[in-house]
């Protein structure tokens, strides 16, 4: 398992279309991956609990990845997260 804690460059936040790209990501690897957010551990594979989260720009968020390309996805997820271009 591979862990980074990430602030989350999105400017507007955790809305559908960065939660769509986070899932796609994690979807395209075989690794389990999930997003720890305070108390909450989130499935980077729903939209809906991602949009759920109530991550916003600025928050440190904690990415976990467990499998067998486990890094190739930490670094996707971790891309996306930090991709302050993302817009509505």
């Amino acid at each position: 398992m591979v862990e980074r804690k990430v602030k989350v460059a999105i400017p507007c936040g955790m809305h559908i279309r960065p939660a769509g790209i986070i899932s796609h990501t994690a979807n395209s690897f075989k690794a389990d991956s999930r997003i720890i957010f305070g108390y909450h551990v989130i499935n980077t594979a729903s939209i809906l609990n991602l949009v759920a989260s109530g991550i916003h720009c600025g928050d440190i968020v904690s990415v976990e990845c467990d499998g067998p390309d486990e890094q190739a996805a930490l670094d996707g997820i971790a891309t996306v997260l930090q991709d302050s271009t993302l817009k509505q």
